[in-house]
């Protein structure tokens, strides 16, 4: 796979719109050296460019050129939307495992999506639905498991003064967190805070910052670098929930 990143061409994001369009098996047959010798080669060398750019400003984040990417097959069993096919193309960055093999969906990320981009993309739907608004990047802390979230919260109730820098650094990188899937109650354990300044913080589930991208920066060879300088203003969020994780 050739490592060196040139920029996402008209015929990969042309793919994803056409695939939209002819989401079956028999067009995808038909159509699907675009992918796996144009989108799919791509995607590998964006995720090893940006992990050299990540190293080069000290972000522990990097990623495998191949299993680093999500399957673009959807996962149809348990789900009333039967289409086969994503129509995007995505992977995430972590940090390395002690056996130096990667995990996906490892606590804390650089999360990148691309697909065609959609007119006026509402940065509040990017993580509650991501499909259909646009390509964009993301950092932070996507979590399913109740004891990564509570060690979150736990960190952010211990060290409000902590958290309150984390808040500010962002928001003078312009920098919001997204909605984050909160819940409608206090969560257990936590009811001390009902009505305090910690309780929005202390009632999401995930912790994440996003950058929509354009059709312009998806094309350019810079992108590793807009992306890497996104994520390593997003540092201080990072640096907190893994503090939090690997002491709870």
């Amino acid at each position: 796979m050739d490592t060196t990143f040139a920029g996402f061409t008209s015929r990969d994001l042309a793919f994803l719109a056409d695939l939209r369009a002819n989401n079956d098996r028999d067009w995808f047959a038909a159509h699907r050296a675009a992918y796996d010798d144009g989108l799919k080669p791509a995607l590998g060398a964006l995720i090893a460019a940006l992990s050299a750019e990540f190293a080069a400003r000290g972000v522990p984040l990097s990623g495998d050129p191949r299993a680093s990417q999500f399957r673009l097959h959807r996962d149809t069993r348990f789900s009333k939307d039967k289409r086969p096919y994503k129509t995007h193309v995505s992977a995430t960055l972590t940090r390395v495992k002690p056996d130096g093999s990667h995990d996906r969906m490892a606590p804390g990320m650089a999360y990148v999506h691309i697909e065609p981009a959609a007119p006026g993309p509402d940065p509040d739907a990017l993580h509650d639905d991501p499909h259909g608004h646009g390509p964009f990047a993301a950092a932070g802390f996507y979590l399913d498991e109740r004891p990564h979230i509570d060690a979150v919260r736990a960190a952010i109730a211990a060290d409000p003064a902590g958290w309150g820098r984390v808040e500010t650094s962002l928001a003078a990188a312009g920098l919001r967190l997204d909605p984050g899937a909160p819940v409608k109650r206090m969560p257990k354990g936590f009811e001390d805070h009902a009505g305090g300044a910690l309780e929005p913080a202390l009632k999401r589930t995930r912790w994440i910052v996003s950058r929509p991208l354009t059709d312009a920066e998806v094309r350019s060879p810079d992108l590793p670098r807009l992306i890497a300088d996104f994520v390593a203003s997003a540092r201080p969020l990072l640096d907190f929930g893994w503090k939090a994780l690997d002491g709870r």
